[in-house]
């Protein structure tokens, strides 16, 4: 018979050599995704018209924008994570919001298409399937970050 509550399950490796590669993990893929923004994420090859054109770099595009500040938001969160369990689990949590939120905005981009250039229909660069890459596998990093939920029996 128990008469106070039994103390919640804890994770037996809240700092473990695991969980410290998927924090890194997740600050590589925001900084992989920042690194991407930097160049144009659609062109033009028209080289009897004007050469090969490429757009304007994608941070200063919305979805580059989105994709930088977001990335970089959830960077900051994982590296100031603090040491307490409610801290902990506020971090990755928002972390994993950022990261959907991200992900939907690629999403939305690629469904969009890479729009036209001068007139003529552009395709997407390397950068931007990196950039959704760095942004895809942060989302599964951020997941794989949330506690796992741990069923507690208790009986009469």
């Amino acid at each position: 018979m128990q008469f106070l509550p039994g103390q919640p399950p804890r994770d037996p490796r809240p700092h473990g050599p695991r969980r410290r590669g998927l924090r890194r993990a997740l600050v590589a893929c925001c900084i992989a995704a920042v690194a991407t923004t930097a160049f144009p994420w659609s062109f033009v090859e028209a080289s009897r018209l004007f050469g090969d054109v490429a757009g304007p770099i994608a941070a200063r595009t919305n979805p580059g924008f989105t994709c930088v500040t977001t990335c970089l938001l959830t960077a900051l969160l994982a590296i100031s994570e603090g040491r307490s369990a409610s801290s902990r689990e506020a971090v990755r949590s928002a972390c994993l919001v950022l990261m959907c939120a991200a992900t939907i905005v690629m999403l939305a981009h690629l469904a969009a298409g890479p729009d036209a250039l001068r007139g003529l229909e552009a395709q997407h660069t390397t950068w931007f399937f990196a950039a959704s890459l760095a942004v895809a596998l942060g989302l599964l990093v951020a997941r794989l970050r949330m506690p796992q939920k741990r069923e507690v029996s208790g009986g009469a």
